[in-house]
């Protein structure tokens, strides 16, 4: 589909969550948490599952938990997080199939200079291809401030809360269930569109991507 007024080309847009969603952050950030902190790897439980904040299934205070989440994103451990499997092989389908891929993330861009090379490095070093990238606390609000809504197909984001936002929004978002979050209860959203890979995430959104093609370029 072209633009009516620039005759610009006109894709459907597929948006991309990094820390939980494409990148295993929590299992990353609580094996730092035990060397920042200084405790035996049996004095930290691995076994989070999103029943709790996090600085509380670690037994430590808010205060504690924001000064070690600084740290380590001072110390560059945002470059090195392990991708979870299948995240380059999902943005190549996105975009070998004509759409646009957006990485979409609330990483605090205006606290530290560090966070949006750490993040281009990341995407570079997992072979993550995409077009556009932001970050802002209401992503999926300001998403709509820059993208026509109907071209919104896909939504894929590990956090409840930004899932139901996006819901609220009227735009169509997926859940990406892991270990991390599995305590969480579906029931907060009994609409809601799940997965528990990216492999699943991909078998999800090629067809949307597929309709909103066929609908409009025919």
């Amino acid at each position: 589909m072209l633009c009516t007024h620039c005759r610009n080309e006109v894709k459907p847009v597929v948006c991309l969550d990094i820390d939980g969603t494409m990148g295993n952050y929590h299992g990353h950030f609580l094996k730092f948490f035990v060397g920042w902190a200084g405790l035996p790897d049996d004095k930290v439980a691995f076994n989070y599952r999103g029943d709790v904040p996090l600085n509380v299934h670690l037994g430590v205070s808010l205060e504690t938990y924001r000064t070690a989440k600084l740290a380590f994103r001072q110390g560059g451990m945002k470059r090195t997080m392990p991708a979870m499997p299948g995240a380059a092989s999902l943005a190549r389908m996105v975009r070998k199939n004509g759409a646009e891929l957006w990485i979409t993330t609330t990483r605090p861009y205006l606290r530290l200079d560090n966070i949006d090379p750490d993040t281009r490095e990341w995407l570079r070093r997992n072979e993550i291809d995409y077009d556009y990238i932001f970050y802002d606390e209401h992503k999926y609000s300001r998403l709509l401030e820059m993208v026509d809504k109907d071209r919104i197909v896909a939504i894929l984001d590990d956090e409840m809360d930004q899932v139901i936002e996006a819901q609220d929004l009227g735009l169509p978002a997926i859940y990406r269930r892991s270990p991390y979050n599995s305590s969480v209860p579906l029931t907060v959203a009994p609409t809601l569109r799940w997965c528990w890979s990216l492999a699943e995430a991909k078998d999800i959104i090629y067809p949307l991507i597929y309709q909103w093609r066929n609908k409009h370029d025919g």
